[in-house]
C-alpha cells in the first residue's frame, strides 16, 4: 500500500504544495474563479478538543431523555478505528453500532453543540421507516463553500437526496464553520488547522450517530458538491470508515502523504468548470483505487467505469454538459453507486 502511494505521489507533479502542507490544485479554488468560493451558479493555535455540551430545543442526547442536549466526545481520532468487523457487501449481515441497542434515538431535525470553541449544527433526517432493528447506511451530505445545510435539505429538485434515500440510508447535513469547509480568503498556512477543526466534527457526529442510532458502520459514505465535494474527499483521505465518496465540481484539500484510506469513488465535472484543479482531484482517486486510465462506458449517459480497480474500491467518472452546478444526473447517480456497496447485505 505504502508503495503505491509513493508511486502515486511521484505522479501528481503539477499539484503545487502550498504553504502549511496543503495542496491546492491548479485553479485554487471550487468554482474556478477568484479566491472566494460560492456556489452562487447553483445555490438560491491549539488542536482540537472534546465538545462541550450545549442545550438547543431540536437536539437531543444519545440515549437520554429527549430534553434537547447533546454529548459526544472525540480526539481527532476517533472516526479512524471504528470496529467495522466485516462488511454488508456480497450478502454479508451489516454491522451494527452500538445504537442499535439504545433505548432511545437521536430525533430527527437539527442538532447543535459547541466544539473547539465554535457553534457546530448538523441536520439529521431519517429514512421513513427507520427502526434500530437494522443497521442503516450513513450518508454525510456537504454543502459547497458560502453554501449551508438547506443546499441538501429539500425535497424536489435536481438535490432531493431525502427522497432518494428515503427508503435506504440515513442522511446527516452538516454545516461548515462559518459556512466555509475553505477559507479562501484567509492565509493558506492556516488551511490545515482548519482541516484538522472539521475533521474533528464529523468523527464527533459520527460517534453521536453511531450511539443514538442503528447505523451500518461498513456503510459510511460522503457526497458533496464544490467545497462539500472537496471536503469529501478529505474525509475519503484520511477516515477510514468513509466507504465511498461522490462528488461534482472538486479539488484537492488534503495533502496526498496523509491519505490513510483508499474510498471508492463516484465523481463528476461538468465540461464548462473542466479545468486541471479538478482533473488532478479524479486522477488522484483514479489513481488511489489501483484503475487503469482505460474506461467503459457506464450509465447513464457521459459516465465511464475506470478499468483494474481493486475490488473493493472502482472509481466512476461522469461528464456533464452545464458549468459549476450538481447535474440533474447527480442525486440518482450517486444512489446508485452507493447502493452497490449496500444493496446485497
Amino acid at each position: 500500500m505504502l508503495a503505491r502511494r509513493l508511486a502515486l505521489l511521484s505522479l501528481l507533479p503539477s499539484i503545487p504544495l502550498l504553504p502549511g502542507g496543503c495542496y491546492g490544485g491548479t485553479t485554487g479554488n471550487d468554482a474556478g474563479g477568484a479566491a472566494t468560493d460560492t456556489e452562487a451558479t447553483s445555490e438560491d493555535s491549539s488542536g482540537p478538543t472534546p465538545p462541550t455540551t450545549t442545550t438547543s430545543p431540536a437536539t437531543t442526547e444519545p440515549g437520554g431523555t429527549g430534553t434537547g442536549t447533546t454529548a459526544g466526545s472525540a480526539d481527532g481520532e476517533t472516526g479512524t478505528g471504528l470496529d467495522t468487523g466485516g462488511s454488508s457487501e456480497t450478502g454479508m449481515e451489516p454491522v451494527g453500532s452500538p445504537g442499535c441497542m439504545a433505548m432511545q434515538s437521536l430525533e430527527e431535525g437539527e442538532h447543535q453543540f459547541m466544539l473547539d470553541g465554535h457553534d457546530r449544527r448538523y441536520i439529521l433526517r431519517l429514512p421513513q421507516s427507520y427502526s434500530a432493528d437494522q443497521p442503516w447506511p450513513l450518508v454525510f451530505a456537504l454543502h459547497g463553500n458560502g453554501g449551508s445545510p438547506d443546499y441538501w435539505d429539500q425535497t424536489g429538485g435536481d438535490r432531493d437526496i431525502r427522497t432518494a434515500f428515503a427508503d435506504d440510508a440515513i442522511i446527516i447535513i452538516p454545516e461548515a464553520i462559518d459556512n466555509q469547509w475553505r477559507d479562501y480568503s484567509a492565509p493558506p498556512d492556516t488551511w490545515p488547522e482548519r482541516i484538522e477543526l472539521e475533521l474533528n466534527f464529523f468523527d464527533t457526529v459520527l460517534e453521536e450517530a453511531r450511539n443514538g442510532l442503528c447505523i451500518d458502520d461498513a456503510n459510511v459514505f460522503s457526497m458533496g458538491f464544490s467545497g462539500g465535494g472537496s471536503f469529501s474527499g478529505v474525509l475519503g483521505c484520511r477516515r477510514e470508515y468513509i466507504r465511498a465518496i461522490a462528488v461534482g465540481g472538486s479539488v484537492i484539500y488534503f495533502e496526498p502523504t496523509e491519505c490513510i484510506a483508499t474510498p471508492a469513488a463516484w465523481i463528476t465535472i461538468g465540461d464548462g468548470e473542466l479545468n486541471a484543479g479538478r482533473e488532478e482531484f479524479r486522477d488522484f482517486f483514479r489513481m488511489l483505487a489501483g484503475c487503469a486510465d482505460t474506461s467503459t462506458d457506464g450509465n447513464p449517459m457521459g459516465c465511464v467505469n475506470y478499468d483494474s480497480c481493486n475490488a473493493d474500491t472502482p472509481v466512476t467518472f461522469c461528464s456533464h454538459p452545464a458549468g459549476h452546478v450538481w447535474p440533474s444526473i447527480g442525486t440518482d447517480a450517486t444512489k446508485a453507486f452507493f447502493e452497490q456497496f449496500y444493496a446485497a447485505g
